[in-house]
């Protein structure tokens, strides 16, 4: 089954590293398409540009090309850049397949993952067609600032965590040759696979066969040393903070040494 690849961009930073992100993907996927979208639709922020308003826009064009496309719509940040195919994350048997959040029962928003134990990562995902109704109602929160935050990740958490019906598991997947434990949550008549932090790994150290890695920009000195990550080995970059530390851009005690 084909998949469109879409992403959120605004602001010089971001159009810096765009073309970049673009060329990876291109080179390491084969979507039906690409789209990116930006800030062209203010009347669904109900509170002005607050933050995270680009979570409103993005799941809003997301669920309108998931139900008119019938289609799978994997989103990818823009600071997040993929190592190989996600065919296999696409074929997973799920109606939303997540990346998961650093940091685990302190993930953020850590009033919802000190609960269950774990954070979900909005950076990455991937939605199929009969995910539509749940994500209409997360974002239906999200316009309305039900949980007083616009971000896709807060109202998801909130709402996971808040419903005593849900059903946590763990699930054991091989993924070319390596073992990963997935968690599965089902809620709403639906199942959403939290994926292995191995799988899309936060401000990572090592290469460990991840399908994608997920840097923070201004934690590696910004921009222009991002995009390095694009075209060098990932452990000959000793560059700043890869901890996961946002908004701390000192020296990461991990990579100290080289320096």
């Amino acid at each position: 089954m084909s998949y469109i690849i879409t992403t959120f961009c605004h602001g010089r930073k971001y159009e810096t590293i765009k073309e970049h992100w673009l060329k990876r993907i291109k080179s390491k996927c084969s979507p039906k398409d690409i789209k990116i979208w930006d800030q062209n639709i203010p009347s669904i922020l109900n509170y002005g540009y607050g933050y995270a308003f680009w979570d409103v826009i993005r799941l809003h064009n997301n669920i309108e090309l998931c139900m008119k496309e019938k289609i799978k719509v994997i989103h990818i940040d823009l600071d997040i850049i993929i190592e190989k195919d996600i065919q296999q994350l696409i074929d997973l048997p799920y109606d939303i397949i997540i990346s998961k959040e650093i940091g685990g029962p302190k993930a953020y928003p850590p009033e919802c993952s000190s609960k269950i134990g774990f954070g979900v990562c909005s950076g990455f995902y991937i939605l199929h067609p009969s995910s539509i109704s749940f994500m209409s109602n997360i974002l239906n929160f999200m316009k309305t600032y039900k949980f007083n935050n616009y971000s896709d990740q807060v109202n998801l958490m909130n709402y996971i965590t808040n419903d005593e019906s849900k059903k946590i598991t763990e699930e054991k997947i091989i993924l070319d040759g390596r073992e990963y434990t997935n968690k599965i949550i089902e809620i709403d008549n639906i199942k959403i696979c939290v994926l292995d932090f191995n799988i899309v790994t936060r401000d990572p150290i090592y290469n460990n066969g991840q399908f994608a890695n997920h840097i923070n920009v201004d934690n590696v000195g910004g921009t222009n040393n991002f995009i390095r990550y694009f075209y060098e080995d990932l452990e000959k970059l000793p560059l700043t903070c890869r901890c996961g530390k946002l908004g701390d851009t000192n020296i990461c005690s991990h990579i100290r040494n080289q320096l």
